[in-house]
């Protein structure tokens, strides 16, 4: 969300934040669950503290990708964090805030039923094709930055191999007006509208947009080429502002590179080509990363966040 998008809704913003601190005082809780949305969400905590409410937050601030010092505004007004990357906990033991993790909400719950044969037929797909993914992301910002590079990527690709089809992954909030460009394309090209996970499942490599999805795919065990472009200018800011080596929460998980990752000016049909033609045969490149993803899906655990987070709220009432 862009200044001039905050601005407009700083009276929205503003007031359901009176009518919660309002709420708090008349009913006083014997616990405050906050869920993610840091900048609401910490001004709410600090009213819960100073009534004696204790304050269990799920979803950590992402302090380890900018404004660290957070984290001491966060020890005074939260009791307990309830964390979903467990690479998080030593952030908060520096500063003497108890924190649990409990486990990514995605594992257990990223799947599709049936082969990849059946799945791509249910897709309209052809089964026996190789299958290359292009998931350009969920914001329509990035349809419009990185479509033309993927579009490009397949078209080069389907040159040298006719014989490969691309699944491209649309959001289902996003117009297809934003996928016109696609529907030129001279080759094996389907569209999916949602049913995310089963288009990934359908895909023998895929090239997407950094994000969440990331996460999914390495939970599905497809590689991966993760691309993102921005302004120019947003980009040279964000790039003093964020600490974080990288922009993928697989590689962020792994705390090392296991997927490629394409920036700016990088993120062209060519770079794209020669980090992902290689995912498509049984490479070195492709073993290592299956085993670096299989790495991240050990670190994420084996799910059942629920529980463990309803265990956290049981012992704080």
């Amino acid at each position: 969300m862009g200044l001039v998008e905050i601005i407009r809704h700083f009276p929205t913003f503003y007031g359901v934040l009176r009518q919660m601190r309002a709420l708090l005082n008349s009913r006083r809780p014997d616990l405050l669950i906050l869920v993610d949305y840091p900048g609401f969400n910490l001004l709410l905590a600090k009213s819960a503290k100073q009534l004696g409410i204790p304050v269990l937050y799920y979803i950590s601030p992402k302090i380890w990708v900018w404004r660290e010092s957070r984290i001491h505004k966060i020890a005074k007004r939260v009791d307990h964090m309830a964390l979903i990357f467990p690479f998080e906990r030593a952030y908060y033991q520096r500063v003497g805030l108890p924190a649990t993790y409990v486990g990514h909400p995605l594992v257990g719950e990223v799947g599709c039923d049936g082969s990849v044969e059946q799945v791509r037929e249910k897709l309209g797909l052809d089964p026996q094709r190789k299958t290359v993914g292009l998931f350009p992301g969920s914001r329509r910002g990035e349809v419009v930055t990185l479509l033309p590079e993927l579009l490009e990527s397949a078209r080069q690709l389907s040159q040298q191999d006719p014989s490969i089809q691309f699944l491209l992954s649309q959001a289902p909030e996003l117009p297809d007006t934003l996928f016109e460009a696609a529907e030129l394309f001279q080759g094996h090209l389907h569209r999916v509208k949602g049913d995310a996970h089963c288009a990934i499942h359908a895909c023998d490599a895929i090239v997407t947009a950094s994000g969440t999805v990331t996460l999914e795919m390495a939970l599905l065990n497809r590689p991966m080429v993760v691309i993102y472009r921005m302004a120019p200018l947003s980009y040279a800011i964000l790039s003093r502002l964020i600490k974080t080596r990288w922009i993928s929460l697989v590689n962020i998980v792994a705390e090392r590179e296991v997927v490629p990752e394409l920036l700016q000016d990088q993120a062209a049909a060519e770079t794209i080509l020669q980090q992902l033609q290689p995912l498509l045969q049984q490479s070195p490149e492709r073993e290592a990363m299956l085993q670096g993803l299989e790495q991240v899906r050990s670190t994420l655990g084996e799910g059942h966040s629920a529980a463990r987070l309803a265990e956290l709220v049981e012992g704080m009432i």
